[in-house]
This record gives structure tokens, sequence and C-alpha cells, in this order.
């Protein structure tokens, strides 16, 4: 019998949940984001031209026909389980709450989804929309993904992210009133943060009350302004064999009861740093590294590096 991961994975943590897989359903409802124009490049330096956008909504404008799209792609590839509405890509929330409804509510009723996960910004909660997600969290569970990146200042500064991380802390202290289910993205690897910056965000991050974390490593992406930067001038990006080894670090400092629903960046167009792994041969190396090195998540919480 295989013995547990020693972090606490998506797939884990919802069979702990739901008793069985929980499978997400993206949709883009193209609202794009509150400091970066349609089709130009800008906003935060590291995102690019599509947003994130998840392959499953590429080429297919209507909400609806995206959702028709990704669940066929569920049942083909994985068969039965549970299904979660995902908003996935740029901010969910940059719309007013009279489009969220018009948008979201007829895809919450073509499918038994058991949660609504909304991706989006500490500075796009206004009252209105915390009210309206408040509502929907009566019928089934609402989680929203807050990109923070970091919780270094001058980190925030530099990749034009306009927003601090006080304004970050007050985004997840507004999601827990609110009753609401929040999962913090990190992004390690930034230009200019060391080791001990990253660690640092993740002793402030494990001190609020967030329910889930996703941790990046930075792709340098084609599209993007840091892309464009670093064609200009490269600079040192964090290889994914280092990545290995710093998530290890960083697992080991996360309480063992917070779920960690991503720990490995798989985009295309990437300037850096070289591919090394797929996305299935670094969740196995990172297994069996931390397995034979005996570490697990959370032995080393709130201990300095």
């Amino acid at each position: 019998m295989k013995t547990p991961l020693p972090w606490l994975s998506h797939k884990e943590w919802a069979i702990r949940k739901w008793g069985g897989p929980l499978y997400r359903v993206p949709v883009d409802p193209g609202w794009g984001c509150p400091h970066k124009k349609p089709g130009e490049m800008g906003g935060c330096t590291f995102c690019a031209e599509d947003g994130g956008r998840a392959r499953q909504t590429l080429g297919v404008d209507s909400p609806a026909a995206q959702l028709e799209r990704g669940v066929t792609f569920v049942r083909e590839r994985y068969g039965e389980g549970k299904l979660e509405l995902y908003i996935q890509a740029y901010t969910a929330t940059f719309s007013s709450v009279d489009a969220l409804k018009a948008m979201i509510e007829p895809l919450l009723g073509q499918q038994n989804f058991v949660s609504l996960s909304l991706g989006t910004r500490p500075d796009c909660l206004p009252p209105p929309t915390l009210e309206l997600l408040r509502e929907w969290n009566q019928q089934l569970e609402v989680w929203v993904e807050l990109g923070l990146q970091t919780a270094q200042d001058a980190t925030l500064l530099r990749m034009n992210r306009q927003h601090s991380w006080a304004k970050s802390k007050e985004a997840i202290f507004k999601l827990q009133d609110a009753g609401l289910q929040s999962c913090a993205h990190l992004l390690f690897g930034l230009p200019g943060e060391s080791a001990d910056d990253m660690f640092a965000t993740v002793e402030e991050i494990v001190a609020l009350p967030v329910q889930a974390l996703k941790l990046h490593n930075l792709h340098v992406l084609e599209g993007s302004l840091l892309g464009e930067e670093f064609k200009r001038q490269p600079f040192p990006v964090l290889p994914e064999s280092a990545w290995l080894e710093l998530v290890m670090q960083l697992i080991r400092r996360i309480p063992a009861e917070l779920p960690l629903f991503r720990v490995f960046t798989d985009s295309e167009n990437r300037l850096a740093p070289k591919s090394e792994f797929s996305k299935g041969e670094f969740l196995h190396q990172l297994e069996v590294v931390m397995k034979k090195r005996g570490w697990f998540q959370g032995e080393l919480c709130f201990q300095k590096p």
C-alpha cells in the first residue's frame, strides 16, 4: 500500500473533505484586470497577455461553451467525481455585482457543483461583492483565491502589484468575516528577494486565517513586462532543481493541516527557467526526496531557516 505524501495535497484534502477527488472546471468571463488593458502588455510585471487562462478555455468565448468543454474534458479524462466551478483567469471579481450574478448563476444551475472558486486580487473585494459571495456560500462552498505573491512591500512595488501587504492582510480578514474560504497564491523566486524574504512571507501568511496555499515558482513568460526586461538584460531565475530544494524547506514550515493546492508552476511560453521536470516528475521527486530525508509538512513551523 502506498504511503501518504509528506505534504497535504489538493487530492488528499478533497478526499478527506468530499470523500473523493474534486475536479475543477475553469471558466474565463473575460473581465480582465483593474490595471491591465485587454490585449496589451502591462499590469503585474510577471503576468503574460492571457492572464493565466486555462487551456480548456482558449479559443472559446462563451462561458457556457467553456463550461461544457471543461466538464467533457474532466469526464473523459478522470471519470466521475465532484465538480468545482473555477473562475480562474485575470481578476474574477473585476465586474459589477449584476454582471457576476448574470454570468455565474446560470452556470451553477447547469451542473451539480459542490463549490465555487474565484481568483482575484486583494483590492477587488468591495462590500457588495462580498455580500453576493456570502449569499452563494449558503448554497455551496465558496472559495476566494487571492493573488498575494509576497509579503515584501518592496517586491510588490517592483512587480507593479499596486497593493501593499497590509491590503493583502485586510482582504484575508474581510473574507474570514464573510465566512468564506481563502486560498493564498504565493510566488517565489521574484527578482530581488532572498531566501530569508521568502521564508518571512511564509511565516507571515501561516499566521493569518487562510484555509489553503498555492506555492508557485516564478516563470519569466513571453509577453510579460518581466519577460521584456529579461530579454534586455537577463537576471538570475530560480532553476527548477533549486525550487525543489526550496519548496521542501517551505513545506516544513507550513502547518500540517493547511492544504497545498499547488507546489509547482507548469506554464508554457516561458523564457526562464529551463524546464528540468514535467509536473509529474517534479511531484515524484518531491515525494521521494522528502521521504528519504524524513521530512514532512509542518515539522519546522515558525522556526527560522
